[in-house]
């Protein structure tokens, strides 16, 4: 860049002195010019790099997803639906994985919650028979209290002997015993059978809701396109096992309207500082050699990865300082139609208000380079 701006620094001075000749050069002059070149350039530079910033960095993103199957078992495919790099629409079938072991699953669920139905009133009639046993345990040891307390009083008349008492006292210490245990038993049929989960019993609900992942597993072995777009690196074939541990190809998203000519650059901390949305940008790529696409700043990103602690075992951690860039978005104005591969990568600078003499050096600096770009086609 400097020997650009010195080049046409000498370039002007040989054409007024030496080829047109409208100025005679003499020694104060030439000390003049000797002295304000440099000065002229320092200052040209120092304000392009502060408020007409370039970056040699940047990309074109697209957004990718990971296909991971969702099932919660591993299941084996079955079938390969799409192609490689043809378009498809948002639920379009992918792949698909065997169903038979995740139906076998749900056909066996659907017994259990069948079995589990019919145990509830089975379980209301446990229930309902130990509340009885509870009725009829406590009625026979009233009965056994009553003919204790007769006996007592016919002791104590000396109408009965000791033996007839010593008889009615074991009744009543066994009719409740029977009583305990009985109360014991309708506790646990009373647990049983309202122990519920809502309004259904517990058995029922663990079983529907086991049917219900069953049944998921089956809705999922057929794996879907999440957006509009292709998958790419389609290396499946049937027969291959897949789990949700891992993901088994990326599927490429079609740009929708909020990133359609979207380019990201990075820049340097201290001309990062002087960007602002809205800011004229242009940017060039060896692509498109001698083409200039104007746009706009979208965002700044005022984050980077340097700048994020994760939590691990170890202390803070500080790398290389000074080489942090941060990410500018800027929307190309005149996308719409263009190819724009995803991570090719190209020059973009922006424009502020300040120094306008810089800016077009600057622009001269970026035309420039996009006609070398030919240099790629020639190689």
């Amino acid at each position: 860049m400097m020997m650009a701006i010195f080049g046409v620094y000498m370039l002007l001075i040989w054409l007024i002195f030496a080829k047109l000749k409208l100025i005679r050069l003499s020694l104060p002059i030439a000390l003049v010019l000797a002295a304000v070149g440099p000065a002229f350039a320092f200052f040209i530079l120092l304000s392009m790099n502060n408020y007409h910033p370039s970056s040699a960095d940047a990309r074109v993103f697209q957004r990718i997803v990971q296909i991971v199957p969702h099932i919660t078992t591993p299941g084996r495919v079955a079938e390969i639906v799409a192609q490689p790099n043809a378009p498809l629409k948002k639920g379009d079938v992918i792949f698909r994985i065997d169903p038979q072991p995740f139906q076998f699953e749900i056909d066996r669920l659907q017994a259990a919650l069948a079995a589990a139905q019919q145990n509830v009133p089975q379980l209301k009639s446990s229930f309902d028979q130990a509340s009885a046993g509870v009725e009829k345990a406590t009625a026979q040891y009233n009965l056994a209290k009553a003919d204790l307390q007769r006996q007592q009083d016919l002791f104590s008349k000396q109408v009965v002997a000791q033996a007839a008492l010593d008889r009615a006292q074991r009744n009543a210490e066994t009719a409740e015993q029977v009583v305990a245990e009985a109360s014991a038993a309708e506790n646990r049929a009373r647990l049983a059978y309202q122990s519920n989960i809502g309004s259904d019993n517990t058995a029922v609900a663990q079983a529907r809701q086991q049917l219900a992942a069953a049944t998921y597993n089956l809705d999922e072995s057929i794996v879907r396109a999440p957006c509009d777009g292709y998958a790419v690196n389609l290396q499946l074939v049937p027969g291959a096992i897949v789990s949700a541990a891992a993901s088994v190809l990326p599927f490429v998203c079609d740009r929708d309207q909020a990133n359609l000519g979207m380019v990201v650059a990075s820049f340097m901390q201290g001309p990062y500082l002087q960007i602002r949305p809205g800011e004229y940008a242009e940017v060039i790529f060896p692509m498109y050699p001698g083409r200039v696409f104007p746009g706009k700043v979208v965002s700044t990103i005022d984050i980077a990865s340097e700048g994020q602690l994760t939590a691990t075992g170890l202390f803070p951690g500080i790398g290389s300082p000074g080489n942090t860039r941060f990410a500018v978005r800027i929307r190309l104005d005149d996308a719409e139609g263009r190819r724009l591969p995803a991570g090719m990568q190209g020059d973009a600078a922006i424009y502020s208000g300040s120094v306008q003499i810089a800016g077009v050096i600057r622009m001269a600096l970026m035309r420039m380079t996009s006609w070398t770009n030919y240099l790629y086609f020639t190689s």
